[in-house]
């Protein structure tokens, strides 16, 4: 029986047909909808909020791609499979990286401008885990902002795709085993859309935990209509925590990108000591797992709330040209770069684990591709490397696109499909105070470190707040947020406890090395259907 979060009746719903229908605007959902588009197939895109509205826009890092003389794809590869640490597909890898050069070549062609050097070449930067100088940038930390910009420009020329704002897709609709669309709220009102492809680019999790980078639409709702449908879920357990977020009370908690260290930003301790220094043999540019480690141990050992990053060796007027994002950051917080060091801490930054994908977006549930952080294509393993993350929605989402726009076969419409859900429970549920006790539990719990008690109180406490709030009515996006975020919280939790080691960005004080055991495994979650 296909279950769904809903209970609404489809044969007594607005409804409408498209070949593809993308679900998310970042930069794989927009890729793919813009290819899908120029195969000929009628498209639509749809989005949660404004289209604009997505972690590729907020992205503050680069694009990793193979384009000086003096670099190779073997480099890039042998990079991103050290920080995967042994959970990477080197076939994925290749793949992926080998559509660098290419990948910028069409962001060059809808319109991106990225930094360049006097002499007219791409301004190329270096970051933590690289072994070169490879990432590509736009408006120094602004690089998400320009693709997005440049991609939604493209999209909006295209004769044969649309696209919906303020859409909340509630639920992928599967008959038979196949996906074959999804029910959504337009203007408030339950609206269905089926679609020959279903593409799921709907992005990651970081709002599941306190402090995130991630911006409010990050509620991990693709990953939860992936539970729902079926999917695979891999290495649910993996979530990378950026080691540099802006720690001032009463802020919100704004990235600092990691080319800054690249550019040659010192970390330092309360102390005023460089504490990466002696302990990795990259210091600062280490890997982002082993950074926030070390950061978390600092904070451990000197009780203090942030360390810090210092730049007040480094060219002002410079830093204002290269990284102005975080100089108005600095600005908005009062901090005066050239004197002062600016408080940092880790946070909860991109989502590795999600539905099992190959590179051309496909999964084990028919009609339904899915590219960029909703799924596990086996690009990072158990730690994404720097950078890596805007090159997979651009490899894959196109590679998507072209996939879904040659697959004219429709399947018949499905019959009319009813779940009804059974509401027993009388009372209200204080929405915004769960998701609280959630977002809070899950940065304790599931942090940068782990452990099996923790864990096990922790998830007893979702499986109840989840058993709870089934038994009560939806009416608002919240209250389907919330759902979607105990079923993957609830998911991340168990493969956390399943994974009895340490990798990657999975570290458990009470199993603190790698175990022989688990070398090139992966987690599997998967719902019973």
């Amino acid at each position: 029986m296909d279950r769904y979060l809903t209970s609404f009746d489809t044969a007594h719903i607005a409804h409408e047909t498209v070949d593809v229908l993308v679900i998310g605007t970042g930069v794989a959902g927009l890729s793919a909808a813009i290819m899908a588009a120029r195969g000929g197939a009628e498209t639509l895109m749809v989005n949660k909020a404004a289209l604009e509205d997505s972690n590729t826009a907020a992205a503050k890092g680069g694009i990793a791609a193979v384009i000086a003389d003096s670099d190779s794809v073997e480099a890039h590869v042998r990079d991103t499979l050290v920080a995967g640490d042994g959970l990477c597909d080197e076939a994925a890898v290749r793949e992926i990286v080998s559509g660098g050069r290419d990948s910028i070549e069409f962001l060059k062609a809808c319109g991106a401008r990225f930094d360049l050097t006097p002499e007219g070449e791409l301004d190329l930067g270096r970051e933590g885990g690289h072994s070169g100088h490879r990432i590509v940038h736009a408006g120094g930390d602004a690089t998400g902002a320009e693709i997005a910009r440049a991609l939604l420009e493209t999209a909006r020329k295209e004769p044969d795709l649309r696209a919906y704002k303020n859409t909340f897709v509630l639920d992928l609709l599967t008959h038979e085993g196949r996906c074959v669309g999804a029910i959504m709220m337009r203007h408030n009102e339950p609206h269905v859309v089926y679609a020959r492809t279903t593409i799921l680019a709907s992005g990651g999790a970081g709002q599941l935990f306190r402090e995130s980078t991630n911006p409010q639409v990050a509620t991990a709702d693709g990953h939860a209509m992936a539970i729902r449908a079926g999917g695979l879920m891999l290495d649910m357990e993996m979530v990378q925590f950026h080691p540099t977020l802006l720690y001032v009370a009463g802020l919100e908690r704004r990235l600092i990108t990691e080319a800054l260290r690249g550019h040659g930003a010192y970390l330092r301790n309360t102390a005023g000591r460089r504490f990466m220094v002696g302990r990795h043999e990259l210091a600062e540019l280490a890997p982002r797992d082993v950074v926030s480690r070390e950061i978390g141990r600092e904070l451990r050992s000197t009780g203090e709330a942030a360390v810090f990053l210092d730049v007040t060796h480094l060219d002002q007027a410079e830093l204002r040209a290269r990284f102005p994002g975080f100089m108005q950051c600095c600005d908005d917080a009062g901090i005066d770069t050239s004197r002062s060091w600016v408080p940092v801490r880790p946070g909860p930054h991109y989502m590795i684990g999600g539905i099992r994908a190959d590179t051309h977006g496909r999964t084990d549930i028919p009609g339904l591709l899915a590219v960029g952080e909703v799924t596990s294509t086996g690009l990072h393993g158990a730690n994404r490397l720097a950078s890596n993350s805007l090159l997979e929605g651009l490899v894959c989402g196109r590679r998507a696109g072209t996939l879904a726009a040659s697959l004219r076969q429709a399947p018949a419409k499905p019959p009319r499909i009813v779940h009804e859900r059974p509401i027993r429970a009388t009372r209200r549920i204080d929405i915004p105070d769960l998701i609280n006790s959630v977002k809070g539990g899950m940065w304790r719990y599931l942090g940068v470190e782990r452990d099996e008690r923790g864990m096990r109180e922790f998830l007893r406490q979702l499986q109840g707040w989840a058993r709870m709030v089934a038994e009560n009515e939806r009416r608002f996006p919240s209250e389907w947020q919330l759902e979607n975020m105990l079923a993957v919280a609830i998911a991340m939790c168990e493969c956390a406890l399943e994974r009895t080691e340490s990798r990657g960005v999975h570290y458990r004080t009470d199993f603190p090395g790698h175990s022989p055991q688990w070398q090139g495994r992966h987690t599997r979650w998967q719902r019973a259907v």
